[in-house]
């Protein structure tokens, strides 16, 4: 009997591993079930915030490298390989460039001009410190200038800009509405915007039009425009 007993003490040592393992492997997964749920339940960190970035131009803002030069151009880009610049002039009369004329640019250095013409609507210029495509894109959306004494004389009845922004406005009666602001050019006529020094907001400005009826005078010797206002523009 006794061998039996053997046997069958055993089989139940054997079950009562086996039994334990399959208790101790279950209790495993168990546990590792519960530990996966419970990362599962964990809330996530917030993934940091994305900066959302736009580029910004702002508009160029002509400030002469002197204060006896006046901005009379900006350059487009380059034209052909000999370093001639397309330009966009910033009043009519683009044949004010003859060789020989000394015109400033990149902020200020000197520049002879060669030639100037015209191609199709671009006005084409040629300066002798331009002497290829690189250097000639190299100063693209920059201003060309010259000395205020050299422009020629406009026609009758005709200013340049800079003869015209900072000066005095007044009515016929004699009332003072500021300074001219700025110009604004529409095409048909230019607008002159009007108000105290430093007027920003466009409730202080008045937009006067640049026509015969409205600016009775201009008188830039003694730097000042006289306007009949009509009514409706304040």
């Amino acid at each position: 009997m006794s061998p039996a007993k053997s046997n069958r003490d055993s089989r139940s040592s054997s079950g009562s591993r086996s039994s334990s393992s399959q208790r101790s492997s279950s209790g495993s997964r168990t546990s590792k079930d519960r530990r996966i749920a419970r990362e599962k339940r964990r809330p996530k960190a917030p993934k940091p915030p994305v900066l959302q970035t736009r580029e910004i131009r702002q508009p160029n803002v002509i400030e002469p490298s002197s204060p006896t030069r006046v901005g009379i151009a900006s350059v487009r880009r380059s034209w052909g390989k000999d370093g001639s610049i397309a330009i966009t002039p910033f009043s009519e009369g683009e044949d004010r460039f003859s060789p020989g004329d000394t015109v400033f640019v990149a902020g200020g250095h000197p520049a002879k001009v060669i030639d100037s013409h015209r191609a199709g609507t671009a006005t084409v210029l040629q300066l002798d410190v331009i002497r290829n495509t690189r250097d000639a894109d190299a100063l693209r959306g920059t201003i060309i200038e010259m000395e205020g004494e050299d422009l020629p004389e406009a026609p009758e009845g005709a200013y340049y800009h800079y003869e015209i922004v900072g000066i005095n406005v007044k009515t016929t009666e004699g009332e003072d509405l500021g300074v001219v602001l700025e110009i604004i050019v529409t095409g048909a006529n230019d607008v002159y915007v009007v108000g105290a020094p430093g007027a920003i907001e466009s409730k202080d400005q008045i937009l006067i039009p640049a026509i015969s009826d409205v600016v009775i005078d201009v008188d830039t010797n003694n730097g000042v425009v006289t306007v009949n206002l009509p009514e409706g523009l304040r």
